[in-house]
């Protein structure tokens, strides 16, 4: 064989040898992060009827679609959750943009998670306009890490901390018509996935329903109201005639 063409076939299959390598390593990561997910879901099931369960949420926001774990809508706040599923050490400061991972001496970056879930939070706050303080961000990590610091403040925890974590809330922010029409409205935002949305209240398909005819129809599926079309910093939206008594809003 002509010697270069010797060489050009090693890099070639050096290049295809790396190339399924991070392929694998993609694959695997991605397993791992939906084992984690699905563990964090079971545990979330823990939690009483009056919190009502989202997982695997994805929300579109100028063209850009937002993955999100978990979304716990209660009538203390908008949970809203991030899963890890790492092994190792664990470590990072509050605002650098990465965090490490140290397998045995091995060290991994990551994108901070606290970041992370706080583009969340934004997402979530662009789709209700909540105050920012209803919003509680908590980002999981299974047993398998370790965390080196309290993290506590921020709201990282383990898995086994997570139900206590939220349960640890216990001053009602929303009535049971705001939250109604919260569950709703993400039922409604969020396109679908293959993982299947857990929601815990009987009446929410008859209520999506009834939200998307009123809107088809001008209503306001709050009050009644007429829904008249108006700009706004981020665009066009359909917000309440009965503005400021009735704040409900839908993008275009």
């Amino acid at each position: 064989m002509n010697p270069i063409h010797f060489i050009i076939a090693c890099v070639t299959i050096l290049v295809l040898l790396y190339v399924i390598r991070i392929i694998i390593v993609h694959k695997q990561a991605k397993f791992r992060g939906r084992h984690g997910e699905k563990k964090v879901a079971k545990v979330l099931k823990q939690l009483p009827d009056e919190y009502t369960i989202f997982n695997d949420v994805y929300l579109l926001e100028n063209d850009k679609s937002t993955q999100i774990d978990h979304v716990v809508l209660s009538p203390y706040g908008v949970f809203v959750i991030e899963t890890k599923n790492y092994s190792g050490l664990i470590y990072g400061g509050e605002k650098a943009q990465y965090w490490t991972k140290d397998m045995f001496g091995t060290k991994y970056k990551f994108y901070n998670p606290l970041l992370q879930n706080y583009s969340h939070v934004r997402a979530l706050y662009s789709l209700y306009g909540f105050p920012m303080q209803y919003f509680i961000p908590i980002v999981v990590f299974t047993n398998r890490a370790e965390l080196l610091g309290d993290y506590s403040k921020h709201h990282v925890v383990y898995i086994d901390e997570l139900i206590s974590t939220i349960e640890a809330y216990q001053k009602v922010v929303f009535t049971e018509s705001i939250l109604a029409d919260a569950i709703v409205r993400l039922s409604y935002s969020s396109f679908e996935t293959s993982e299947t949305v857990s929601i815990h209240k009987a009446q929410v398909k008859a209520n999506i329903a009834s939200y998307k005819m009123a809107v088809k129809e001008g209503v306001c599926p709050r009050c009644g109201g007429t829904l008249v079309r108006r700009e706004g910093r981020y665009g066009s939206f359909w917000g309440c005639s009965n503005y400021p008594n009735c704040r409900f809003t839908l993008r275009t």
